[in-house]
């Protein structure tokens, strides 16, 4: 299934929200809105049978496992208009050392940024049981 802009944000969809970034902005907001477009759809191809919610804050992707805009940020993908995307997962509430603690990380390749959502998604425990991404996990030598 692909991401969903979350209702919240529903008046444009998440590739109209960076393919006008590409098209509207200046200096490096084009490369941003462009990298964007190609981890949405990485994002597409990847997930067959899961739902992912998608929040924009300003050129951030917000991933959350339901369509509510105030649940927690689980996971947060940005890039500056270079090839790298830059990722932060939220620590499960029971293994928080403070509140609200993350984990942040550099994917300088696609198929790298493919790696680190799946395991950002195993590690802030949003989607615990969830069949398609343990299978994805394994087929990526990741479980």
């Amino acid at each position: 299934m692909p991401i969903k802009r979350n209702s919240h944000q529903n008046n444009i969809t998440l590739e109209e929200f960076y393919l006008d970034l590409s098209a509207t902005s200046a200096n490096a907001y084009i490369d941003v809105g462009k990298e964007m477009l190609l981890f949405i759809e990485m994002i597409n191809q990847t997930f067959k049978e899961t739902l992912l919610w998608g929040l924009t804050s300003h050129a951030r992707l917000v991933i959350q496992n339901v369509d509510y805009w105030n649940a927690d940020w689980l996971i947060t993908v940005s890039n500056i208009g270079t090839k790298e995307y830059y990722f932060e997962y939220l620590v499960p509430e029971n293994q928080q050392p403070w509140p609200n603690a993350t984990v942040r990380g550099e994917a300088r390749t696609l198929a790298d940024a493919k790696k680190y959502l799946l395991i950002a998604m195993r590690e802030c425990d949003g989607w615990t049981e969830n069949v398609e991404l343990k299978r994805l996990l394994e087929e990526n030598n990741l479980d």
